[in-house]
């Protein structure tokens, strides 16, 4: 095809023009669509700049600012007399903050390069746990929070952090934190009772996120630590800072809200009675190679604790700095339970100090009366009850006297019962023996007068612990299926059988007798008082019950009690020129740490024994009542007498030039 063949068509002057009508049209249509288009627009910018300017300042602001917690100052933890018990000492934490971290469009690089500061950084706290792989889990599960350190190590030691925060320029991104903790000065003296403070545990963090607090707080898990937290946490401060995209501040916005200090806490403890009681305590524990003991030290007029020594304790710095797996299954493993408190959790027949209890019984329910004699020649027998005439059946009964001399108390009254600690006395008056006509008390009642006194009843104490246990017939036959027989009822009324004490009712018991017959709860904390100084929660003594006890009946108690410290079993502990009044105690066992231990076993002639005492002093205007208990001690009167007599002479700053000798061997002595 030859293309300037084509016939060309030309518009010319003479053509007629096109129809322009549809042209028109869409041009109309066009700047009619641009108009609302542009109508929209304006009206959109419009909205972004009036209507939701706020939010898009407030949302810049929140880009560029960044609010920080401020700690606040821990209350401190003193004694009765102002002296401080616990210290507040930094720990050191390692922390990275995500938005510091290096960074790069590559990937692969970027992961690179902060690996490379991990690994550096798990070298150098060389700690098991903090390995590169965990620094790295932890940052990149936080990475939703860029602005918000990541804790990658606690309880850093202060050489190692301080060398961190030498290199932190080297690390972008890893800081050195200082977080609140506590120093414990005296140990094992108070480990049990002040307890420590550590980090929220994983299972109870929902809870305390609902008392505003945070992740990494540190609060109190044991102990008075734990039962004044809300008091001693203090409220936290507040500073915003302005930051850049790479999250380095720039400075502060605003005035910083300061911390407010926790408020502080004494105690009724008495710091110096506490070490009087340790130290009259442990030496003796040791002569008589015992693991285990406790002695509590209570004001009888208010329920004030004065004293309380648990042994074994444990060093509650361990839980404050991070206890490790190897310490910590040390104290789990150890027979004898140092974390528990055996002041308040030893569940253990309490002996003849529990007689203390059987004679009130006695005399309120007018089984005996003052005046009532029940013969001791030493050891009786219970006859059988299918063949009474045969001398071979039936069941023998000692008094711990015959034991010691082979003969018996001979005819005794209640008040030279106590003094004496007669086991026939109290056996024949409770369960009765009806070769002499006497019926006997029995056991009922006197689980009744135990609970009276506060035995079996449940632990108000600011730290916790357990209770003892009042047994009944009733009780037998539902736990044992058996029936309950006189040998029970003779066992109960000496302390021992299925009875059960801790040796903190057992103190309140003597403090019940010396304050004149009310039973007080007993409690540690004093009072509360702010960071001036003053008090804002001041220290009211708790009355649980007024006892239904004569005067006539507390004062032959209470005269039969200084007998026994000036004539009795507990002679040989008197204070010359110092009166007190006092019950000896040797309880009989056979418990798992003693079977476990190779202590009690099948064929022993003799059980082991509890070495019991209590006291209360001055006898005529008590103001102390003790409980001292020595696990597998021996005997009462040889060897928890003289810790009692110790403790007493050191308080009271009476001299004491020949203090009772410590039996070191089992003797047969109350």
């Amino acid at each position: 095809m030859i293309v300037e063949n084509i016939p060309i068509k030309r518009r010319t002057s003479l053509t007629p023009p096109p129809d322009n009508q549809g042209g028109r049209a869409r041009l109309l249509l066009m700047g009619i669509g641009m108009l609302i288009a542009f109508g929209l627009l304006v009206v959109r910018l419009y909205d972004l700049q009036i209507n939701f300017k706020e939010d898009f300042v407030t949302e810049a602001r929140e880009n560029s600012e960044v609010t920080h917690k401020i700690s606040a100052s821990r209350g401190l933890i003193y004694d009765r007399n102002g002296v401080p018990l616990v210290r507040n000492a930094p720990a050191f934490q390692i922390a990275i903050i995500p938005i510091k971290q290096p960074r790069s469009d590559n990937s692969i690089e970027q992961r690179m390069q902060r690996m490379t500061i991990y690994n550096q950084l798990a070298q150098m706290i060389n700690q098991p746990g903090v390995t590169a792989g965990d620094i790295y889990t932890k940052v990149y599960n936080a990475s939703i929070r860029p602005y918000d350190s990541v804790v990658v190590a606690e309880n850093v030691p202060r050489d190692i952090a301080l060398t961190i925060q030498e290199q932190s320029l080297e690390m972008p991104g890893v800081v050195v934190e200082s977080v609140g903790s506590r120093a414990y000065p005296y140990k094992e003296l108070f480990g049990n009772i002040i307890g420590f403070t550590g980090k929220i545990p994983e299972e109870t963090k929902d809870e305390y996120d609902k008392k505003f607090y945070e992740s990494n707080d540190r609060v109190g898990l044991a102990g008075i630590e734990y039962s004044v937290e809300e008091a001693v946490r203090g409220i936290k401060g507040e500073e915003t800072v302005l930051v850049d995209a790479s999250g380095e501040e720039l400075g502060t916005v605003g005035d910083p809200i300061p911390p407010q200090e926790g408020n502080g806490v004494r105690l009724t403890i008495d710091l110096r009675l506490q070490q009087i009681i340790s130290d009259a305590l442990l030496p003796i524990m040791q002569l008589r190679n015992s693991p285990r003991g406790a002695v509590v030290a209570l004001n009888p007029n208010t329920g004030e604790v004065l004293g309380m020594v648990t042994v074994p304790g444990y060093d509650n710095n361990m839980f404050a700095r991070g206890i490790t797996q190897k310490e910590y299954e040390a104290l789990q493993d150890n027979i004898q339970r140092p974390l528990i408190n055996h002041a308040t959790s030893d569940n253990v027949p309490p002996g003849s100090t529990f007689k203390i209890v059987t004679s009130a019984a006695l005399l309120e329910e007018h089984a005996v009366d003052e005046n009532t004699v029940i013969n001791d020649p030493g050891t009786f027998r219970i006859p059988d009850l299918y063949d009474p005439d045969n001398p071979n059946k039936g069941q023998q009964f000692y008094c711990w006297i015959n034991l010691s001399t082979g003969g018996g108390h001979g005819a005794q009254r209640i008040r030279d019962a106590i003094r004496n600690s007669c086991d026939t006395f109290f056996y024949k008056a409770v369960g009765g023996y009806a070769q002499e006509g006497i019926d006997g008390m029995g056991p009922e009642k006197l689980a009744q007068w135990a609970q009276t006194f506060g035995i079996s009843e449940t632990n108000k104490l600011e730290i916790g612990g357990g209770n003892g246990f009042a047994p009944t017939p009733l009780w037998k036959r539902n736990t044992y299926g058996e029936v309950w027989t006189t040998g029970d009822s003779y066992n109960f009324a000496i302390g021992q059988g299925y009875l059960g004490a801790t040796p903190l009712e057992m103190a309140n018991v003597m403090a019940t007798i010396a304050n004149g017959g009310t039973l007080l709860q007993p409690q540690l904390i004093r009072e509360v008082v702010d960071n001036q100084g003053k008090v804002i929660q001041p220290f009211q003594p708790k009355v649980v019950r007024k006892l239904p006890i004569s005067d006539a009946t507390l004062r032959l108690i209470q005269q039969s009690l200084f007998d026994v410290v000036d004539q009795g079993t507990g002679v040989e502990s008197k204070i010359p020129g110092f009166n007190y009044a006092g019950k000896t105690g040797t309880a009989e066992f056979c418990d798992f740490e003693a079977v476990k231990t190779g202590v009690c076993y099948n064929g022993m002639e003799y059980l082991p024994t509890h070495a019991w005492f209590l006291a209360y002093a001055p006898y005529e205007n008590p103001q102390i009542a003790l409980a001292v208990y020595i696990w597998n001690g021996g005997q009462g009167s040889g060897v928890a007498a003289p810790v009692a007599q110790r403790i007493l002479a050191n308080y009271f700053n009476v001299p004491l030039e020949h203090p009772k000798q410590v039996e070191t061997t089992r003797g047969t002595s109350e």
